[in-house]
């Protein structure tokens, strides 16, 4: 087992094992879950922020009989509907996730993709037909050309484990 690979995507033999069964273990369905929760915590905050904020943009351009703070209000309604919603379509992705027989296995040659990038680089991943953005340290985790098998959460995209073929 890649000791490095184990470190870096937070996982132990026994999460191993629950992936190969295509099961989550006890202990991702619970970080599963408090990603879950914090995403909805974020949703919360940023939903209640935009409302106030686009109310008290709205209640200026009335009052003040200027028609642009009052369409700048509108435009943040509407911004913040299509924030709202793309998170809720990622925190019911993990709801998904949470559910039993949710983990997917790929395995294949594994390749290391590099994309330098002007503010920040990229780490990607692709392997059996699947391309995966990961971390850093998950990236050198990899060996560049090298079989792997790796599971992850079918909705979320969520890397779980992996484990090398011999």
């Amino acid at each position: 087992m890649t000791q490095s690979l184990m470190a870096a995507l937070d996982f132990t033999e026994a999460d191993l094992e629950a992936n190969r069964r295509g099961a989550l273990s006890s202990t991702q369905a619970a970080r599963l879950a408090a990603s879950r929760q914090r995403q909805l915590a974020v949703a919360v905050l940023l939903f209640v922020s935009l409302v106030i904020a686009a109310t008290v943009l709205i209640y200026l351009g009335q009052r003040g009989g200027n028609s642009i703070l009052g369409l700048a209000g509108a435009a943040l309604i509407l911004i913040n509907a299509v924030i709202v919603g793309m998170m809720g379509r990622g925190y019911m992705r993990v709801g998904g996730d949470l559910r039993p027989g949710n983990v997917e296995m790929l395995a294949g040659e594994v390749e290391c993709v590099l994309r330098r990038g002007r503010q920040r680089d990229d780490y990607l991943i692709r392997i059996d037909g699947a391309s995966l953005y990961v971390s850093q340290n998950v990236f050198q985790g990899f060996q560049h050309q090298a079989s792997y098998r790796v599971y992850r959460a079918v909705h979320s995209g969520s890397l779980l484990s992996a484990e090398p073929l011999d």
